[in-house]
């Protein structure tokens, strides 16, 4: 009896022993499971984070997507086929730590690269590698500056030559118009005063006068600079009081690829290589001596071939050299100003006497960049162009933009009786042809009736199409290549979603340790509780 108690004592301590096949079964399948998990967590991750390496595919959640880039200008990017190299002159961290501006143009550079593999980017501290001035002797490089170049090849020699084009901080950002004008009444041309004592020193001081970015502008222009295969050299005349600098439209020709200079008519001379003039209102009367410059200019030589934008201001006096010299291209601008009768062609602040003329009467030449079926072109205080004749000793004059038959003109100081009525002309080209062998050479006068075409508002709003317009006039008078886009500048309000380098680490750790640490850790807990029940 004894023998048999502890017999059965014994089995049911078998019996305890024994192993739970059910339970067993459902703790492998867990654990499978679970270490099945934390491999596809980490091989995620560790693709990811080669693919973000190689591809930084990012999503732009920033009030007004101020990290992302036009479409056009991405459609631009991705078609370049040479080699860019694009070098920022300064370490890495260094340059993101300048502003917020700064860590917008290190973002817009990093998606470049990304549209494009030939785009390379690379970071060198210009002080501690001094002797990168000596490689690009015919430009000057400056701390926090950015270095874009390529090689192309020339057509008639077949070699390659280097193109470089330099963009610095104060490039990559739009000043408040009146800090500017204030600015430069005591310290000269701000660009100057960056170039003397350093762009970067200007912002960390006066930074709350920026109110926008330009850095894609800056960016597309430079790769449009040197990867052009025709690339148009502008000189914009100045020493003659000029009612306007400009700036807008500077902005928008060098968006487009055209290389800008400045030139003081009263001391320098037109050089051989410039292509295009822009003559931008002068209050002061030329010369007879820089009436001959522009004169032999657009002649050059008997050849031909070279393009003057002549801007009229209602701030200009007479100017009776320069009105002969426009005469002997068929033109001729009345002391007068234009309004517009037709109401859906003026916009009129009564306020501010303000008065808008809007017109969308044009000729069909030079549209071919035109992305538009209807356009509408701002103005205010229009001077009247007059064409003395169509056709006439191998020159021909057209008018491009008009206003309605409903326009009149006044005199400055008499508003109570009309000189004129009808249809005004607001913008005209003469063209001088010259046979040249088989080929025809034409010399262009571009002549814009006030200097208000170029507002920044007429520039950048999106109800005008001022931008498109002059540039596809302008693309199609210089003959040059089209880009077939405008890049307007972006302005940076708001930091709704911005990451900072060390926030940008935290999530990168957070998503390729911690979780695959943490899923590890917690797996590893209910394995050992299910393998312990």
């Amino acid at each position: 009896m004894a023998d048999k108690k502890i017999s059965r004592a014994k089995d049911t301590k078998t019996e305890k022993k024994k192993p739970n096949r059910k339970v067993l079964k459902h703790t492998t399948m867990a654990t499978v499971l679970t270490v099945f998990f934390i491999a596809i967590v980490v091989m995620i991750n560790v693709v990811a984070s080669v693919i973000f390496d190689r591809y930084p595919l990012t999503i732009d959640l920033t009030e007004n997507n101020k990290y992302s880039i036009s479409e056009k200008s991405v459609d631009y990017v991705k078609a370049i086929d040479s080699e860019i190299t694009i070098t920022v002159l300064a370490e890495e961290q260094a340059f993101a730590a300048v502003n917020e501006y700064t860590v917008q143009a290190q973002e817009l550079l990093r998606r470049y690269r990304e549209y494009n593999a030939n785009i390379k980017v690379k970071y060198v501290d210009l002080l501690k590698n001094p002797e990168l001035k000596s490689d690009y002797p015919d430009v000057t490089l400056r701390d926090y500056d950015i270095l874009f170049e390529t090689y192309v090849k020339d057509e008639e020699t077949g070699k390659e030559y280097q193109r470089v084009k330099v963009v610095t901080l104060n490039d990559m950002v739009s000043w408040n118009a009146e800090f500017v004008s204030q600015f430069e009444s005591y310290y000269g041309d701000m660009s100057a005063f960056c170039e003397t004592y350093g762009a970067v020193n200007v912002i960390s001081m006066y930074g709350a006068a920026i109110v926008g970015s330009n850095a894609e502008q800056a960016f597309t222009s430079a790769l449009v600079s040197i990867t052009d295969p025709n690339p148009v050299d502008v000189a914009i005349l100045t020493g003659r009081d000029e009612a306007t600098d400009l700036s807008s439209f500077k902005r928008l020709l060098a968006a487009n690829g055209y290389n800008l200079t400045t030139i003081n008519i009263t001391t320098e001379e037109i050089p051989e290589n410039i292509d295009l003039v822009i003559v931008p209102a002068p209050k002061k009367d030329y010369l007879d001596s820089e009436i001959k410059k522009l004169s032999d200019f657009l002649i050059n030589g008997g050849n031909l071939d070279k393009d003057v934008i002549y801007i009229a201001s209602v701030q200009q006096a007479e100017t009776p050299n320069l009105d002969e010299f426009l005469s002997e291209y068929g033109i001729k601008i009345p002391q007068a100003i234009v309004f517009e009768n037709d109401s859906s062609h003026v916009y009129a602040d009564m306020q501010t006497q303000t008065f808008i003329n809007i017109a969308d009467v044009v000729s069909d030449n030079y549209l071919q960049d035109i992305n538009t079926n209807s356009l509408l072109l701002a103005f205010m205080n229009p001077r009247p162009i007059e064409l003395m004749f169509e056709e006439e000793n191998m020159m021909v004059t057209e008018k491009f933009l008009v206003s309605t038959n409903r326009g009149y003109t006044f005199a400055y100081d008499n508003f109570d009786e009309p000189l004129s009525k009808g249809v005004q002309n607001y913008l005209a080209i003469s063209s001088k042809a010259v046979f040249i062998g088989e080929e025809t050479n034409y010399s262009n006068l571009m002549v814009i009736s006030t200097e208000e075409f170029f507002n920044d508002a007429f520039l950048s709003g999106v109800q005008f199409q001022n931008s498109e317009y002059i540039i596809s006039l302008l693309n199609g008078m210089t003959k040059k290549a089209s880009t077939g886009f405008v890049v307007e500048t972006k302005t940076v309000l708001g930091n709704s979603f911005d990451l900072t380098e060390k926030q940008a680490s935290v999530l990168k750790w957070t998503f390729q340790a911690i979780i695959p640490l943490a899923v590890l850790v917690v797996g590893l807990i209910v394995h050992k509780r299910r393998k312990n029940k």
